[in-house]
């Protein structure tokens, strides 16, 4: 009879213990997912750290980050409904909203541009460097980013000689040959440069300039705006992660997840990362004049029309 009373209460405990494991792994299934296209850069450090430690799944989400090797995929994808949001910046927005995809700011990003000159320029100022080349992309945030470095050390964008060179490594490369002067790089390719000698000259950041933003579709804010506000909330946690971590620390997550090359080895640097925010309306009113001179957006194109607050 006591074997038999065992044998029940064993059976019974299987079955709860079955039944609980099957609800856990139901919960974690039932997770909404939110879907974010980006590029490898340093920005991106919060959201792998984010990932890593399941700051999403403590917040109620699951975080898929998937990481592109051009802008141009990531935007197809987006376009595509494949993605719920993006990370981009001011005139990635404009051209958004000109091509008809409607995606709305929703935060800011720590993503900065580097201006540098080639290690054989002989130079350690700006003011140095009147007509020298200097790689960009046109009509793109590069683009804005160096004109408004120059409006803000008093000069015209005709200071420097643009080249357009539409690939980043293909810039650094150049750089690194001495077949380029100049260029404005976003990390890890910054450090790149400079770790070959190359000189730092300045910085979007430096000068008030905080142009990466993290942006939804308005089709993604409505249907899930609980779930981006959670995936704000778990956002911030990893921003004070990173920021109260050695660097050292990180370093693997950075090189596997971040996209930093296993060369940046114990000399990366990190910038100190900022909670959420939105962007200020006058940085992105400017941003958009300029996008609306290049005619990649229309003049009647309103920056409080592209920001939303999600609480």
């Amino acid at each position: 009879m006591k074997k038999k009373i065992l044998m029940v209460l064993l059976a019974t405990s299987l079955i709860l213990s079955s039944c609980a494991n099957n609800d856990s792994k139901k919960e974690k299934e039932d997770l909404p997912e939110l879907n974010i296209g980006v590029m490898y850069s340093a920005d991106i450090i919060p959201l792998a750290v984010m990932q890593e430690n399941d700051m999403d799944k403590k917040n109620g989400f699951e975080l898929d980050m998937e990481v592109f090797s051009s802008a141009k995929d990531r935007d197809a994808a987006l376009q595509a409904g494949e993605l719920d949001g993006v990370f981009t910046d001011f005139i990635g927005v404009c051209m958004y909203q000109n091509a008809g995809i409607d995606v709305k700011i929703t935060g800011s990003t720590d993503g900065d541009y580097q201006l540098v000159a080639g290690k054989n320029e002989n130079v350690t100022s700006l003011d140095e460097c009147k007509d020298k080349s200097i790689a960009i992309s046109e009509n793109t945030l590069i683009d804005y980013s160096l004109d408004y470095i120059l409006e803000q050390k008093g000069y015209d964008s005709s200071y420097l000689e643009k080249v357009v060179v539409p690939k980043i490594p293909e810039r650094v490369e150049m750089l690194s040959a001495g077949k380029i002067g100049m260029g404005l790089l976003p990390e890890p390719f910054a450090t790149i440069a400079k770790n070959d000698g190359a000189v730092l000259l300045g910085s979007a950041n430096e000068l008030g300039l905080y142009p990466a933003v993290s942006a939804f579709l308005q089709s993604s804010i409505d249907k899930k705006s609980d779930v981006i506000s959670n995936y704000y909330k778990a956002y911030d946690e990893a921003v004070d992660y990173v920021n109260k971590t050695d660097v050292s620390k990180l370093e693997d997550i950075i090189i596997e997840d971040a996209g930093f090359p296993e060369s940046l080895r114990g000399s990366i640097t990190l910038p100190e990362y900022r909670k959420n925010t939105l962007p200020k309306t006058e940085d992105l009113e400017k941003a958009i004049k300029w996008a609306s001179k290049k005619q990649l957006c229309s003049e009647s194109l309103k920056a409080e029309d592209l920001l939303v607050n999600i609480k």
